[in-house]
């Protein structure tokens, strides 16, 4: 018992001491493997669990689109792009295309990379 509350204690702290860019990596690190398993579990024939996984998908896409500082144009690109992610994963899941949700899969990673890179930039300019 005792260990699971310094598990959880450690937990806490490592995620308290990210960087912004890292907790947006973390965010879409999460929402690559909900889809992921969302395309297991759909060609597994388990459909409801893999759109509760489309649903937690969308809540992440959600808490990352609200994140954005709408002063930048490059914030208004992103919304747009997390708009789009966020109304077709549950469009694909529902018609069981997983050929879709394959491709919009790639975006997130993609994306996933992108800000990577970007927070290496930044925290190694700093």
């Amino acid at each position: 018992m005792q260990e699971a509350t310094i598990y959880q204690q450690y937990k806490a702290q490592a995620l308290e001491t990210l960087t912004n860019g890292e907790i947006v990596v973390k965010l879409f690190e999460e929402v690559s493997k909900q889809v992921s398993m969302s395309i297991f579990l759909t060609t597994s024939g388990n459909s409801y669990r893999a759109y509760n996984c489309i649903s937690k998908a969308q809540k992440l896409i959600s808490a990352l689109d609200n994140s954005l500082n709408m002063q930048y144009a490059i914030s208004i690109e992103l919304s747009e792009m997390y708009m789009f992610l966020y109304h077709k994963l549950p469009e694909a899941a529902i018609a069981k295309n997983t050929g879709l949700l394959k491709e919009l899969l790639k975006i997130i990673d993609e994306l996933k990379v992108t800000f990577r890179q970007a927070d290496r930039i930044a925290r190694a300019q700093k």
